[in-house]
Order: structure tokens, then C-alpha cells, then sequence
């Protein structure tokens, strides 16, 4: 299986792999890696857990809401490290911690198509009972690549 090319860090050394059938299938549906190597000499940014609370404290009552705005943070901290506006090409490693509702999947596979777009990191997701606050149900993690 040829390795997936279309990302901005294929040109940074990065490899992007999945395993022929059931593997391509999943990740072509999810958007996602399966496997992913990372060249020696590259400088990581890690983004702590970013969570669906907006500035003024709330947390949105809308679940597709909620997910956007903790991808958003995510979004502002890989910048505020220093990405450039594309900083979601440069993410390699996704983790979320999900606390169950019927709409969360679909809020999150719209957030990661509206945000990654053609990157296609390597993804876990974890089913948790609770967050800090009882009314949130996503957090979220990256690491990418800072280039030189």
C-alpha cells in the first residue's frame, strides 16, 4: 500500500500509512492515519487538552457548537506556538477524550473535516465517563510539527 501523500508534511519527511482494505477504508471515512512516522530531526509542538468552553465561560449547549470551539482552541494554540495560519496541516497525532451523546461523532467527523481537511493524522478516541465540568463531552489533544 503506497503511503497517503496529500499532506504539507510529506514534504517535511513525514509517511503516512494504512493497511490495504478494512484499514484505507476506515481511514479514508474518519480521515486518519493509521500510522504515522516521524523524521528524526523534527521539532514537536504538543497542545495540551483544549476543551468547548467558550471565552465568556459557557459552555455551548450545542453539541456541534461545543466541538467546534474546542477545535478552534486547538487552532489558537498551535498558532500562538508560532504555526502559520495552515496549522492544522502540521498536526501528525490527534487524541480525544469523549464523554457519550448521540451527536458527538457526528459533531466531531464535521469539526475534523472543516479543520484538517486533506491531513490525515494518526487518531485516538477515548470514551470517558466525565470531563472537570459535568456538562462537556470532548477534549481534545495535538502534536505537530514545527518547521525550522
Amino acid at each position: 500500500m503506497p503511503p497517503y501523500t496529500k499532506s504539507i508534511l510529506n514534504g517535511a519527511g513525514f509517511e503516512f500509512h494504512n493497511w490495504p482494505g478494512g484499514g484505507e477504508e476506515a481511514a479514508e471515512f474518519f480521515g486518519l492515519s493509521h500510522a504515522v512516522i516521524i523524521p528524526s530531526n523534527s521539532r514537536r509542538v504538543i497542545i495540551g487538552g483544549q476543551v468547548g468552553i467558550k471565552d465568556d465561560g459557557t459552555v455551548p449547549s450545542d453539541i456541534f457548537e461545543e466541538v467546534d470551539v474546542a477545535f478552534e482552541h486547538i487552532e489558537r494554540a498551535l498558532k500562538a506556538a508560532g504555526l502559520p495560519d495552515n496549522a492544522w496541516e502540521f498536526v501528525y497525532r490527534v487524541r480525544t477524550f469523549e464523554v457519550p451523546s448521540d451527536d458527538l461523532p457526528a459533531g466531531v467527523k464535521k469539526a475534523a473535516k472543516k479543520y484538517l481537511g486533506e491531513t490525515r493524522p494518526a487518531w485516538t478516541g477515548v470514551s470517558i465517563a466525565g470531563l472537570f465540568m459535568p456538562n462537556l463531552h470532548i477534549e481534545i489533544e495535538v502534536e505537530a510539527y514545527m518547521p525550522e
